[in-house]
């Protein structure tokens, strides 16, 4: 199942690579495999065409035929044998109930609700429970800590300028190794597990990828 952002409590359908650009490694790791299998492929002409124009001046046209059809025999049957990856949905490892926080809640409250479950972040909802974005404990600290207005911010003050409106969400469905790539991908510190019908299921962080793996559950699909 494919990767869907909500947008401010309402689902969109524009492609999550169009609005979250890779930042992680995945995209230089993908630019670097293309690049080396270029050169490669490249290195492996240069020398069929040696053996070939070596091959000419001692042996008979239909000799070299034969080799230069060789290598092209070769050089397109080299496949590679792909095991099949362990599926396992994000069901099986979501946290369930969420930890939220209703849209309007005062920065002190969501402060409070994090040390109280041992948690960095906080899903913010609307009074009809609509997923409306993600707070963290990073951007309550950087809204306190700016000093650009002459009005200073306190934990008084709302969530309403603190939290991320567009959020990366997954269905349960999901495979947890689509997750862990789009955790590093668009460095993300959770990602909320929301059903077809738009109601909430679960979340899986970052902490729960990685206690699977510690756990050998998914050590198949990589």
């Amino acid at each position: 199942m494919a990767l869907v952002i909500y947008d401010q409590g309402y689902r969109i359908q524009t492609p999550v690579r169009s609005m979250f650009a890779p930042r992680g490694v995945e995209q230089l790791g993908a630019s670097a495999r293309a690049s080396e299998a270029g050169v490669e492929k490249d290195h492996e002409k240069d020398h069929a065409d040696q053996i070939l124009h070596h091959e000419s001046g001692t042996q008979t046209k239909g000799n070299a035929r034969k080799a230069a059809s060789v290598y092209s025999q070769t050089s397109g049957s080299s496949t590679t044998i792909e095991h099949p990856r362990a599926y396992i949905p994000a069901s099986l490892i979501m946290t369930h109930p969420v930890q939220a926080v209703l849209q309007g809640s005062k920065i002190q409250s969501a402060l409070y609700k994090m040390k109280q479950y041992d948690i960095s972040h906080l899903l913010v909802l609307s009074g009809a429970g609509r997923l409306m974005g993600i707070v963290t404990e990073k951007l309550l600290l950087q809204y306190l800590s700016y000093q650009g207005s002459a009005q200073s911010h306190t934990v008084e003050d709302t969530i309403e300028q603190c939290y991320s409106k567009q959020v990366i969400t997954a269905t349960p469905d999901t495979n947890i190794r689509q997750l862990a790539v789009s955790c590093v991908e668009h460095q993300l510190s959770c990602i909320p597990i929301v059903q077809d019908n738009g109601n909430l299921a679960g979340i899986i962080t970052r902490t729960d990828l990685l206690q699977s793996l510690i756990n050998n559950e998914w050590l198949d699909s990589r």
